[in-house]
């Protein structure tokens, strides 16, 4: 049996990335109101943290949202293996700044933080914080409830059985709703053919 080797949660990264996504909260919502940034921007930084993360929860809901917002999904894909230090497409520049968070574990580089602060002003900057905050925190929500189902079921899986349960039953009433609209959508798609 495969074992089970996404991202989760240690403890200490579960405190820190829901403090991080408490403290962007407000902008997070006053960017879903009124942005100064695209929603397809908002969708492709998102599915660009969920490209390194894996979460399947956060992969179907965004790259919904992505499609409903134009995005193009196989040249977003391109894009995310480009270096970051190589681009200056402001879009691109965010898309690809989230993926660097992501990979460095929320380490990122001062030269991919600087590259951020020339493309984007302070207010774009926190709208894109935000997003990533909250993705990245969604992700590895997803990923420690998928763990805890995982070592249900008998499969191997590393890391701390007590943070990867305790940060699934937080993110549990999220990810039940998400699952049973992806199996209704699922079904519909089924009795359309």
């Amino acid at each position: 049996m495969n074992a089970f080797r996404k991202r989760t949660f240690t403890l200490p990264l579960l405190a820190e990335s829901l403090a991080a996504a408490g403290l962007h909260l407000p902008v997070l919502l006053a960017s879903l109101i009124r942005s100064s940034l695209t929603p397809a921007l908002r969708e492709q930084v998102m599915l660009a943290v969920t490209s390194v993360n894996d979460c399947r929860y956060c992969d179907w809901v965004h790259t919904g949202l992505a499609l409903e917002n134009g995005v193009d999904l196989t040249q977003l894909a391109g894009l995310l293996e480009q270096p970051l230090e190589s681009l200056n497409d402001d879009s691109a520049v965010a898309i690809l700044f989230g993926k660097h968070f992501a990979d460095s574990q929320r380490r990122p580089s001062a030269a991919a933080r600087d590259k951020l602060r020339q493309h984007f002003s302070p207010w774009q900057r926190r709208q894109i914080m935000a997003w990533i905050h909250a993705i990245y925190y969604a992700n590895l929500t997803g990923n420690s409830a998928d763990a805890t189902l995982a070592r249900l079921n008998g499969r191997p899986v590393d890391g701390n059985p007590f943070t990867q349960a305790l940060a699934g039953a937080l993110g549990a009433p999220v990810l039940a709703l998400i699952w049973w609209n992806s199996r209704r959508s699922g079904r519909k798609a089924m009795a359309g053919l």
